[in-house]
Order: C-alpha cells, then sequence, then structure tokens
C-alpha cells in the first residue's frame, strides 16, 4: 500500500525528445555510416556523432561547431578546443534549450571518440524568433484569397525548422523566388523579416535581434555567437497582403 502513495514531480521539463525523424534529418544522419573509424578526428565527426547519439540519452536538434575563441596550452603541448552549440525541441517541435541533465549525456557519449588532445565545449545557441510579412500583386483571373493561402503553405515549407541550421543566413532573393513560382503572383512587391521577442521567453525567444542592421546584400546574417533563425509560429508568424495597383 506504501508504494501506491508514492508520487514523483519533475521541476524541470523534460527536453531532448523527438518524434519520427524526417526525410532531411535521414539524410543529414546518414553520413554517420560512411565513418571508417572510431575517433573523431574532425569538427564534422563531432557534429554527426552528436546528432546521432543514441534516443536512450537524448536527441539533439541542432547542432554546430566552431574552434573556440581562446586556445589553452596543457603540459607544454598546444591542445584543440572545440565548442560545440546545440539545441532541442520541446513537446511542440519547437527549438529550446538542451537541459543540464542532456548535455551530460553529450559529453559521456563524445567522450568514447574523443581525440586525447581534444577537448569539447557544450554551449547553447541563440535562437531567433523571426516572423515574415510579404506583399504581392495577384495576376488578373486568379482569387485573392486562395493565391495568398498558397504563398504562406510555400513559405511555411521553405522556413520548416528542419531545413534550417544554426549559422544559416536568410536569403531575401529565395524568398522571393518561392512567391514567384506560385501560379498567380504577378509581381513581389515587399518581402519584410520582423523580429519576435517576448522578454519573458515564453511564447518567443527573450533575445532581441536587429534584423536592419543583420541585413547587408539581401542577406540576414546571425549574429557573430551561433544562432539559428526559427519561424515560431507559422500559422500566425507569416503574413501576406495582395496589393493593387
Amino acid at each position: 500500500m506504501v508504494k501506491n502513495s508514492i508520487a514523483v514531480e519533475n521541476l524541470e521539463p523534460a527536453t531532448g525528445g523527438r518524434g519520427v525523424e524526417s526525410i532531411e534529418e535521414i539524410r543529414q544522419n546518414a553520413s554517420v555510416n560512411f565513418a571508417t573509424q572510431l575517433r573523431n578526428v574532425t569538427q564534422d565527426d563531432y557534429l554527426v556523432r552528436a546528432l546521432s547519439m543514441p534516443a536512450k540519452y537524448g536527441n539533439i536538434a541542432k547542432a554546430y561547431i566552431e574552434p573556440t575563441k581562446a586556445q589553452s596550452i596543457a603540459s607544454g603541448e598546444p591542445y584543440s578546443i572545440l565548442d560545440l552549440y546545440i539545441l532541442t525541441y520541446n513537446n511542440n517541435r519547437k527549438l529550446n534549450l538542451a537541459s543540464t541533465a542532456l548535455k551530460q549525456n553529450l559529453i559521456t557519449y563524445l567522450s568514447q571518440y574523443r581525440m586525447v588532445n581534444d577537448a569539447i565545449n557544450i554551449k547553447d545557441a541563440f535562437i531567433i524568433n523571426i516572423g515574415v510579412n510579404f506583399d504581392i500583386v495577384v495576376a488578373s483571373g486568379y482569387n485573392n484569397n486562395d493565391v495568398i493561402t498558397n504563398c504562406i503553405i510555400a513559405l511555411q515549407n521553405h522556413f520548416s525548422i528542419d531545413k534550417w541550421n544554426i549559422n544559416q543566413p536568410i536569403v531575401l532573393s529565395d524568398i522571393t523566388s518561392v512567391l514567384l513560382q506560385i501560379k498567380g503572383v504577378q509581381n513581389v512587391i515587399k518581402v519584410e523579416i520582423v523580429n519576435k521577442q517576448d522578454p519573458t521567453g515564453v511564447t518567443y525567444s527573450q533575445y532581441g535581434y536587429d534584423i536592419a542592421g543583420a541585413t547587408k546584400n539581401g542577406h540576414i546574417y546571425p549574429s557573430v555567437d551561433p544562432a539559428i533563425f526559427e519561424v515560431r509560429y507559422p500559422n500566425t508568424d507569416i503574413q501576406g497582403r495582395v496589393v493593387v495597383y
């Protein structure tokens, strides 16, 4: 009877879960099968290992690796220090910071394949939530609502988080190209990327981002610190309007 009265409560929400792999995730993770040895030699080796960590330890949704900005010397010999930035999905498949437990599991897992002279730091990547606003001209004979709906669906597919990686820039001409391929779109007047921020970190990322300042030659670049762009709520964060000449 004592057993029936025991209750357990998690103080922190679980992270690192996931559903069935998408086609894109299968394509990326399949590269691990081509490894010819168990040891990680290159930065890409560590990246592949992190993304293919067994599910029983948790799952990494996004990862990015680079040499640390400071080099260290140990016992008179230089060794390689790498910073591995990661993110996970929450239960709604939105990007989320990895829990301490998941990070520790990743460190333990990678230690099996780490070269003696390598050191790995596990860090959080930044999440930049964005919205997309666009204005189009609809050709004669087409229903405005139908064309706008098809444009939004196409952009939802373009910004599907499965297709985006840490430190990947937004190419504005690619968005324009996606819209021009929709039947009934005569011209694209405006494409605007806006920052979505929530200081509480509940609905959107708590970090604001200067989109205008990060735009150069038709590209919107992420921050110096590894970050990823995410359209967190595709059904509401992508808005279109028909302009009449």
